[in-house]
């Protein structure tokens, strides 16, 4: 009797990413197992490409598999993307994440913050004092120089993560200051750095002065406003321009030479980049990543309208510069930190959902009706289960906006019926249904003021993800019915901790999903 042929190979589908294959049989055909790797990878590998093999003929250099009979048992595969393919724009892989230039931030707030260096004069004289401390617990003295340049070094310090720190930054800085050095700690006070945490608030506000006046964009929006001598400008207290999304790079300095001139004549080249029908996605990534301080300060401080401002920049109507823009104001990548963040949490979610459907009420009768859909479907792909928890968690956390998940059957009508609407993620579909979720729609679009910013989607979850970047791109409020939503896919979801304390709601939410059942 023989043994059944097994085959167990390693593919790599992306640099520094790759799955394990197995196969009971050879597949009949190159195409056979390029369908199989796709329906396992989806949606990563939703383009045309050809598959590589380590030819032992050739000491193992790559071939590409053209005969079926040629692909080993055991060995490593590489998916290489067609040439024809490289153009397009609504693929997974066509991200192109920016290398964020060296005066952007890199990092979020830290966990625990990091006492910076200080003056070779200030350093001696704490090295001495912590020695002192540790023998006989007496604390040091420091002129008003000294003390001077340790708040100088920590304001910086602190700027290097953000312009306009709240309270709790600031006293995590302050107590780290004295942890790092205890001959600093102050008597008077119960926690040894309440002083500290004080003279640090004060140091931020001139440090913020100093920066503003010697043009650093962050903080010079904000100035000009009301004083003696300007009584009706805006008040100094209010309407602040500062990121409140855990935003990195907010509002960024111009590159190194630039002006606003400059990047304008930049912003043209990029239009005509764009509007080529073969266009260069390395090109069109360098001038976006180029003219990126200019986009954000136009959002930010003239606070455009969003059809306008994609006009100026139709570069941004491309799925893989929503990625990239968002990946250069938050350092983080979009859709992987999305779909893992969600993943993560849908088993969990998938059985509170379950349970709520189990109860009585409005918001129960509605997700019922979901998951008897859920549960009628053949195959739950990933795709099945991401749409069921955007349609639900809305509903489990009791909001309810039917404006914002639209639906359009182009058997019905030529045109979506999208007037007076802010933002929706648009489902199209081909078949009479009166459901508001469908999992295998012909396509999606995300809307906003009234026009399709974005169309062709393949997913729904994929049009949720990328109208989630969108918010972040364009400045965009989250819809006022479904804050609890997308504040939770921000913090829970997203990991961008601003700062701001949990909702009840979101609250208990995040302590079922830790519950182990």
């Amino acid at each position: 009797m023989a043994v059944p042929q097994k085959f167990m190979l390693r593919v790599i589908i992306a640099p520094e990413v790759a799955v394990k294959l197995t196969l009971t049989e050879r597949p009949h055909s190159v195409e056979d197992l390029i369908k199989t790797l796709q329906e396992k990878c989806r949606p990563r590998l939703d383009y045309e490409f050809s598959i590589h093999y380590e030819d032992p003929d050739f000491d193992g250099q790559l071939c590409c598999l053209v005969d079926i009979e040629d692909l080993p048992e055991k060995g490593t595969l590489q998916v290489v993307r067609s040439e024809a393919d490289n153009v397009s724009f609504e693929s997974y892989d066509t991200e192109i994440l920016p290398s964020t230039p060296f005066s952007n931030r890199l990092k979020t707030w830290p966990d625990t913050f990091n006492v910076p260096n200080f003056s070779y004069e200030v350093e001696h004289l704490l090295q001495e004092g912590n020695a002192a401390y540790e023998q006989s617990g007496r604390t040091i003295t420091l002129t008003r120089s000294q003390k001077s340049s340790i708040l100088e070094s920590m304001a910086t310090a602190i700027m290097n993560y953000k312009p306009f720190p709240t309270e709790k930054n600031i006293g995590m800085a302050a107590e780290a200051l004295v942890t790092a050095h205890p001959c600093l700690k102050e008597k008077a006070s119960e926690s040894g750095w309440y002083g500290w945490k004080w003279a640090l608030q004060y140091k931020m506000g001139n440090f913020r002065s100093k920066l503003a006046r010697a043009g650093c964009l962050e903080v010079a929006v904000n100035s000009g406003r009301r004083s003696h001598n300007n009584p009706d400008k805006d008040h100094p207290h209010q309407n602040i321009k500062k990121a409140r999304r855990a935003e990195i790079n907010y509002l960024p300095n111009f590159p190194k030479g630039e002006d606003a001139t400059t990047l304008e004549n930049v912003r043209l080249q990029l239009m005509q980049e764009v509007e080529r029908s073969e266009k260069n996605l390395l090109l069109i990534d360098k001038l976006m990543q180029m003219t990126f301080a200019l986009r954000r300060l136009e959002i930010v401080k003239e606070n455009p309208m969003i059809g306008d401002f994609l006009n100026r920049w139709p570069a941004l109507r491309i799925d893989s510069q929503i990625c990239a823009e968002f990946h250069r104001i938050t350092n983080i990548n979009l859709r992987n930190q999305f779909y893992s963040g969600l993943d993560i949490h849908t088993p969990r979610l998938l059985n509170l959902i379950r349970q709520k459907a189990a109860r009585t009420g409005k918001f129960s009768e509605t997700l019922r009706a979901m998951m008897n859909l859920y549960d009628q479907q053949h195959e739950l792909h990933a795709d099945t289960k991401r749409t069921l928890i955007l349609h639900g968690l809305p509903l489990y956390l009791r909001e309810e906006e039917p404006q914002f998940f639209r639906v359009w059957n182009i058997e019905e009508s030529p045109e979506p019926e999208i007037s007076n609407t802010a933002v929706c993620v648009l489902t199209i579909i081909n078949e009479n249904s009166s459901s508001p979720m469908h999992f295998s729609p012909v396509s999606a679009a995300v809307i906003v003021e009234d026009q399709i910013v974005l169309g062709e989607i393949n997913t729904f979850a994929d049009a949720f993800v990328l109208l989630f970047g969108l918010v972040y791109v364009v400045h965009l409020d989250y819809p006022k019915k479904l804050v609890h939503t997308f504040t939770f896919i921000q913090k829970e979801v997203m990991g961008l901790e601003d700062g701001k304390p949990l909702k009840p709601c979101l609250n208990r939410l995040k302590n079922d999903l830790l519950l182990i059942e």
